[in-house]
C-alpha cells in the first residue's frame, strides 16, 4: 500500500470509491431510498463532483490523498486549508469496502493532518453523519472531540 498525492488521472477512481462510499452512507442514513434513486442522485452529480475533485487536486489550498494497491486506487482522503469563511478540515475520507477496518483511514487522516500542521494550521474539524459509526471512531482515535451538533429537518 501506498499513500500519494494525487494526481488529474485519478479522477476516475476517485470518483468511483467516492460513489461506493456515499451509496453505503446513504443507505445508512435513508434506510428507504433504493439504489436505483441514489445511483442515479449520483450519475446526475458527476460532471459538478468531478470539477470540484479536479479543481481540489489542482489547488494549493487543498490536497487530495490517494491509498493504492498494486496500482489501484483503494481510498483517498481530502484536507483543506483555513480560510476567512471557515477552518481548516478533512471534508472526506473514504476507503472500497473490502479496504476497510485494516488501518488505512488511519494511515490516510494521518498524512493529512501532517499536511495542515506543515501548513501552519492549528486546529482541524471534520463533518460526518451520526449513523457513521467507523468515521467518528476513526476521527477520536486522533483526539477529535465531538463540539457541536447539527439538526435537520425535512421540509415538504
Amino acid at each position: 500500500m501506498i499513500i500519494r498525492k494525487a494526481k488529474i488521472k485519478d479522477l476516475r477512481e476517485i470518483d468511483e470509491v467516492y460513489k461506493e462510499g456515499i451509496l453505503d452512507e446513504e443507505k445508512n442514513q435513508f434506510p428507504k431510498k433504493n439504489k436505483k434513486e441514489i445511483l442515479n442522485d449520483l450519475n446526475n452529480s458527476k460532471k459538478y463532483r468531478l470539477k470540484e475533485f479536479r479543481k481540489a487536486i489542482s489547488s494549493s489550498k487543498e490536497k487530495i490523498l490517494v491509498c493504492e494497491d498494486n496500482k489501484k486506487i483503494i481510498g483517498f482522503g481530502d484536507a483543506v486549508l483555513s480560510n476567512k469563511k471557515r477552518g481548516a478540515e478533512i471534508a472526506l475520507v473514504y476507503l472500497r469496502g473490502e479496504y476497510r477496518k485494516k488501518g488505512l483511514g488511519s494511515e490516510i487522516v494521518k498524512n493529512l493532518l501532517k499536511w495542515l500542521k506543515h501548513n501552519k494550521e492549528n486546529k482541524v474539524g471534520v463533518t460526518m453523519d451520526i449513523t457513521n459509526k467507523a468515521s467518528i471512531n476513526l476521527h477520536k482515535k486522533f483526539g477529535f472531540m465531538e463540539t457541536a451538533i447539527i439538526m435537520q429537518k425535512k421540509l415538504k
